[in-house]
């Protein structure tokens, strides 16, 4: 039962049938009437095939310091486990070397600079012990909770390995409410987000049809990654501004990480919704969608009236 479909993105009250008719959406205007009056009846809002969630920058606000502790982590490991490397001071001058053209510090050690270790070994050392920077948020839990569709359309996208991303999602007091549907670098082996063959791999973990990607909602804080999801997937991209945002477009020498935070006319094109703050809330969505001059599409995504 298709009950909105805006901008070309069906949204179905419950979970897709494999063998249902590929009708030809509706009009938009047509799709807003029909959320609206599944918008009432939990069980019949709106509902995205599947809520996407990155982890770190997205589940949690990089700015509490674990992030930055698992950087200090892979250097210290790069100069106690890697040859050649003598000291972090070194280590943090090859990792720059290597990561932007992997975008996974794994990959690139292994893959560019040519070190040989241990995986299992790297993770374990690289991500410690969550706890000492990962605390709940009651508000992100509440916010992950509103979406509809219950906890089975609920999903982790992330390129750290599961076993120590599952030990994250432990200490923010958010394992229940992904249960096992988390998708990692164990999944994705010798590929990592943004490249299309690990979005690929998630799509088939998840049981969603490529073809049906543009029903699904990717809450992320990396711009490539988000480029990669809707220039590719169609998907409805939600990017979480925070430090990875701010990095990545100091990076690209632009002046939008020093712009107002209603820079939404600067955002590209391939981001439909901007969540400012770094930490996804429900209080932080409601005010991303005041931003934004037509939100009909993310509003629907979220199982909101149109």
């Amino acid at each position: 039962q298709i009950v909105a479909s805006i901008d070309g993105a069906r949204f179905e009250a419950r979970p897709a049938n494999p063998d249902r008719p590929t009708d030809r959406p509706t009009r938009a205007a047509d799709a807003r009437a029909m959320a609206r009056d599944g918008a009432g009846d939990g069980a019949s809002r709106a509902s995205a095939r599947a809520y996407v969630f990155d982890l770190d920058g997205t589940l949690y606000a990089i700015a509490n310091g674990y992030e930055a502790a698992c950087r200090r982590r892979v250097y210290e490991f790069m100069a106690t486990r890697c040859a050649g490397v003598d000291d972090v001071a070194e280590a943090r001058v090859v990792w720059e070397k290597w990561f932007k053209r992997y975008n996974q510090t794994l990959r690139a050690l292994r893959h560019g600079a040519g070190y040989e270790f241990d995986a299992a070994e790297y993770w374990r050392f690289t991500r410690g012990d969550a706890r000492e920077h990962l605390a709940p948020s009651a508000d992100v839990r509440a916010f992950v909770e509103s979406l509809p569709g219950g906890r089975e359309n609920k999903y982790v996208f992330t390129n750290c390995n599961e076993t120590q991303a599952l030990e994250a999602l432990e200490a923010l007091g958010l394992r229940d409410c992904f249960a096992d549907r988390v998708f990692g670098a164990g999944g994705m082996g010798e590929c990592c987000k943004p490249e299309r063959e690990a979005f690929e791999k998630f799509f088939a973990f998840c049981g969603v049809d490529v073809a049906d990607a543009s029903e699904c909602v990717f809450f992320e804080d990396s711009l490539k990654n988000l480029r990669a999801a809707k220039e590719i997937f169609g998907m409805t991209t939600v990017l979480v501004a925070g430090e990875t945002f701010y990095e990545e477009t100091r990076d690209a020498k632009t002046d939008v990480a020093d712009a107002a935070p209603s820079y939404v006319d600067l955002v590209p094109s391939y981001v439909d919704l901007v969540v400012h703050g770094g930490e996804l809330t429900e209080r932080a969505v409601s005010r991303a969608l005041r931003d934004v001059p037509s939100a009909a599409r993310c509003r629907v995504a979220l199982g909101l009236d149109a």
